[in-house]
C-alpha cells in the first residue's frame, strides 16, 4: 500500500500541474477570447456542472469510501463497483433528459445552444470518468499521469487551434474532449482490477447513501456551481467572466489543502474500518493544523495583491474581477476547517445526515443572499455568497463536533499559524506599494514572502515531510 506522503506528493504534483497549464493557457484564452468569451463559456461549463452533479449525486464520496473498505475481497469490490455504476448511469440517463429538454425551454441557455449541447457529451462521459474507483485504490500515481499527458495535449491543442474570438465554441469542445478522453482510457484501465457483476449492475443496495451524499454535493453546490447559472441569468457574460476569474484563482489557492484531505480520506475509512482511532485522530489534528499553516499566509497575500495578479493572469479588461477576489479569498478558511471536518472526520465515520444538514443551511443561506444582492450588485454579490455560505456551512460542522464531542479541536492553531503569516503578508504590502510592474511584482513577493515563511515554520515543515 502507497504511503500517505507518496500520495500526497502524486496529488499534489497534479494539482501544480494543473495550476502551470492554467498558467500557460488562460492569460492566451482570455486575451484571445475576451471576457465575453471567457463568460459565455464557464456559464455553459458552470451549468453542465450542475446537471453533472444531479447524474452523479454522491458517487465521488461514496464510491471512495467504499471501494476503499473492499481491497481484500475482489468479489465484493466487483459487486459495490457495478452497483455505483449501475445507479451512476441510471441517474445520468434522466439528468441527459431534462437536461436536453431545458434548452429548449430556458431563453439563456437557447441563446448557448451549441455550447449546451457540446457540454451534454461531457455529462455522458463523467458516467465512465470512475475517477472514484482510483481514489478508493488510492491509484494516485495512475491518476496524475494519466491526467498530466491528456492535459499536456490539451495545451497543445489550444495554442493550435484557439486563435479569434470565434473560437469560444472549439475551446469549450477541447474542454470537453479531455474529459472524454480521460473516461475512456480509466474504464480500459479499470478492468485490470475489476469486473462488472450484471447481477448487481442496476441493484439499489446504495440508493440512500447515494441520494443523500449526492443531495449534500448538490446544496453545496448551491454556492459555488448555482452561483455562476444564477449570475447569467441575472447579469451577463461580462459579469460571469469577473466573478469566474475571482473564482478560478481561489480554486487554485485550495488546491494543495484540498489535494491532502483526499488523498487522506480512503486512508482514515481503513483506519476507522480497523479500530485504528488513536492514528485517526493523530492524522486529523496534524491537518488541521497544516492546514491553517499553509492558508493563512496564502489568503493575506492574495487579498494584498489583487489587482496585481488579475492583471498578471488575465491581462487588461479584468479589472471588475479584484473586487471579488478580494472577497471570496477569506472564505478559503472556512473551507479549509470544513475540508477536514467533512472529509477526514464526518464522512469516514458515516455522518452523512449532518452533512447534509449543513449543506441544506448553506444552500438556503446561498439562494437568499444571491436573490437579495446578486441583481444589484452583480459579481460582487456573488462572491459576498460564497464567503456567507461557506462560513456558515464550516461553524455548522463545528457546532455539531463540539456538541458531540467527535474530537478535540485545536483552535490555538490559528493563533499560533496567524503569526507565521504576518511576514509574508508585510511583504506583499511592501512589494504592492513599491513595484509598479504587476509581474515583477508578484514574483518579487512569491520569492522572498515565500522564503520568509518557509523559513520561520522550517522546523514544522520538516516534520510533515518526514
Amino acid at each position: 500500500m502507497p504511503s500517505i506522503r507518496n500520495n500526497f506528493l502524486y496529488k499534489t504534483l497534479l494539482t501544480i500541474s494543473s495550476y502551470i497549464i492554467g498558467f500557460i493557457t488562460f492569460p492566451y484564452v482570455s486575451r484571445v477570447l475576451g471576457v465575453d468569451g471567457i463568460g459565455a463559456v464557464n456559464f455553459a461549463d458552470n451549468s453542465v456542472g450542475y446537471f453533472i452533479l444531479f447524474a452523479s449525486m454522491g458517487i465521488a464520496i461514496l464510491g471512495t469510501r467504499e471501494i476503499a473498505a473492499t481491497k481484500d475481497d475482489q468479489a465484493r469490490r466487483n459487486r459495490v463497483f457495478s452497483n455505483l455504476l449501475g445507479l451512476n448511469i441510471i441517474f445520468t440517463t434522466i439528468t441527459i433528459i431534462v437536461y436536453i429538454g431545458l434548452i429548449t425551454l430556458v431563453p439563456r441557455f437557447a441563446q448557448n445552444a451549441e455550447l449546451f449541447y457540446i457540454g451534454a457529451a461531457k455529462i455522458i462521459a463523467t458516467v465512465f470518468l470512475v475517477e472514484w474507483f482510483f481514489t478508493g485504490l488510492e491509484e494516485f500515481r495512475y491518476i496524475t499521469i494519466r491526467s498530466i499527458v491528456i492535459k499536456l495535449l490539451y495545451v497543445v491543442a489550444v495554442f493550435t487551434l484557439i486563435n479569434d474570438k470565434s473560437d469560444y465554441k472549439l475551446y469549450f469542445t477541447l474542454s470537453v474532449a479531455t474529459v472524454i478522453i480521460n473516461a475512456l482510457v480509466n474504464i480500459i484501465y479499470a478492468r485490470k482490477f475489476v469486473r462488472i457483476n450484471r447481477q448487481a449492475l442496476f441493484s439499489m443496495r446504495y440508493l440512500k447513501e447515494y441520494v443523500t451524499l449526492g443531495l449534500y454535493s448538490i446544496m453545496t453546490s448551491m454556492y459555488i456551481t448555482f452561483n455562476v447559472m444564477f449570475l447569467g441569468l441575472s447579469t451577463d457574460n461580462t459579469q460571469v467572466g469577473y466573478y469566474t476569474t475571482a473564482f478560478k484563482l481561489y480554486i487554485i489557492m485550495l488546491g494543495i489543502f484540498s489535494a491532502f484531505t483526499s488523498v487522506t480520506m480512503p486512508r482514515i475509512s481503513a483506519m476507522l474500518a480497523n479500530g485504528q482511532h488513536k492514528d485517526f485522530t493523530q492524522i486529523v489534528a496534524k491537518s488541521f493544523d497544516g492546514i491553517i499553516k499553509f492558508i493563512l499566509p496564502m489568503i493575506s497575500c492574495g487579498v494584498i495583491l489583487a489587482p496585481q495578479i488579475i492583471l498578471v493572469i488575465s491581462g487588461e479588461g479584468f479589472e471588475g474581477a479584484v473586487l471579488p477576489m478580494r472577497i471570496i479569498f477569506p472564505a478559503a478558511l472556512a473551507v479549509g476547517i470544513a475540508q477536514v471536518l467533512a472529509v477526514q472526520v464526518l464522512i469516514p465515520l458515516k455522518r452523512d445526515k449532518v452533512l447534509l444538514t449543513a449543506s441544506i443551511i448553506g444552500a438556503s443561506a446561498s439562494l437568499l443572499i444571491n436573490i437579495l444582492l446578486v441583481p444589484h450588485l452583480q459579481s460582487v454579490g456573488s462572491a459576498i455568497v460564497t464567503l456567507a455560505a461557506e462560513s456558515i456551512v464550516t461553524l455548522t460542522y463545528i457546532t455539531y463536533i463540539l456538541r458531540k464531542r467527535v474530537i478535540k479541536l485545536p483552535f490555538a492553531s490559528i493563533g499560533k499559524n496567524a503569526l507565521h503569516a504576518i511576514p509574508p503578508a508585510a511583504v506583499c504590502l511592501v512589494c504592492s506599494y513599491t513595484i509598479e510592474n504587476p509581474f515583477i511584482c508578484v514574483a518579487v513577493a512569491v520569492v522572498i514572502g515565500g522564503g520568509v515563511w518557509v523559513v520561520s515554520n522550517f522546523k514544522t515543515l520538516r516534520e510533515y515531510l518526514r
